[in-house]
């Protein structure tokens, strides 16, 4: 029988772990270069107005101090890190779904924007930015003389 690779984090494995143990193989990677890839990626919802540029990411379990935003060349980036609490390391978990760690999700914006306008609210886990449009950006409707 095969050995089973060992998670210290976990103490069990998943169909999931094995099927990243078989793709790390596969990839040529370590464990340590594999579970840099495997980071979280919160989820990520963008609306445009004609106005503005809205982003809204769930940050659960995290606070504002862990989460930086930059806009450049028309890419927004959102980073972070959600760190597992300490007493938590001591328990032995069943079952264990909530994902640790950092993350870094970048996205082309689909406008113009006014980065130096741009604001950010963060409340009940919930991170949202607004971004302005640039004047050049926005929609008009253009006269007939």
């Amino acid at each position: 029988m095969a050995r089973l690779p060992a998670r210290r984090s976990r103490g069990y494995l998943t169909p999931f772990d094995l099927l990243g143990e078989d793709m790390r193989r596969f990839l040529g990677l370590t464990e340590d270069e594999y579970r840099n890839q495997m980071d979280w990626f919160p989820a990520v919802d963008i609306s445009e107005t004609k106005d503005c540029i809205e982003v809204t990411s769930e940050l659960p379990g995290m606070n504002k101090d862990d989460i930086e935003i930059e806009v450049a060349k028309g890419v927004l980036t959102i980073k972070g890190e959600k760190r597992e609490k300490e007493e938590e390391t001591e328990k032995s978990f069943h079952h264990r779904e909530v994902r640790y760690g950092t993350f870094s999700r970048s996205f082309s914006l689909p406008a113009e924007v006014k980065a130096e306008d741009a604001k950010a609210d963060f409340k009940d886990g919930v991170l949202t930015v607004t971004l302005p449009k640039e004047e050049k950006a926005l929609h008009r409707r253009i006269e007939i003389k």
